[in-house]
This record gives structure tokens, sequence and C-alpha cells, in this order.
């Protein structure tokens, strides 16, 4: 949900990422803050630790396992 920060791990080179999902207002993808209205916010909104998500990027489709979810800061 909104206000929490998840970890994140590529599944095809198991680059791990932190995201901080926010309001589209406080978006800003260059600190990592994901809006929940972006694709990638959209997947991972609702998601439980161990799910994977499938998210359409720009440089095409990347499957994301949720690692790991904790209040932000």
């Amino acid at each position: 949900s909104i206000g929490t920060k998840v970890t994140v791990r590529t599944t095809a080179d198991k680059k791990t990422k932190v995201f901080a999902l926010v309001g589209s207002a406080e978006a800003d993808p260059l600190l990592d803050r994901l809006s929940n209205e972006s694709p990638l916010g959209k997947a991972l909104v609702g998601c439980k630790k161990g799910e994977k998500v499938t998210v359409t990027t720009p440089r095409g489709v990347v499957e994301y396992q949720v690692v790991k979810i904790e209040a932000g800061d």
C-alpha cells in the first residue's frame, strides 16, 4: 500500500531493488519513489512477500518477486 517500502528481485537477472510506494504527487523514479498509479506501482499494491508480478516496461516485460515489505519512513 502507499507508504510502504517494497524490496523486489527481478527473476531474470536476480537484481534487487527497493522502492517506496507513494502517491502520484510524491513520485520520483530517480529516487526510487514509485507512484501507486505507475505500472509497477499498480502491480505491487496488495502483493505479499514471495508473490511474483509481471510488468510491461519500455524495455519489455519484466517479472519481479516481492522479497520484503516494510513500513515507510
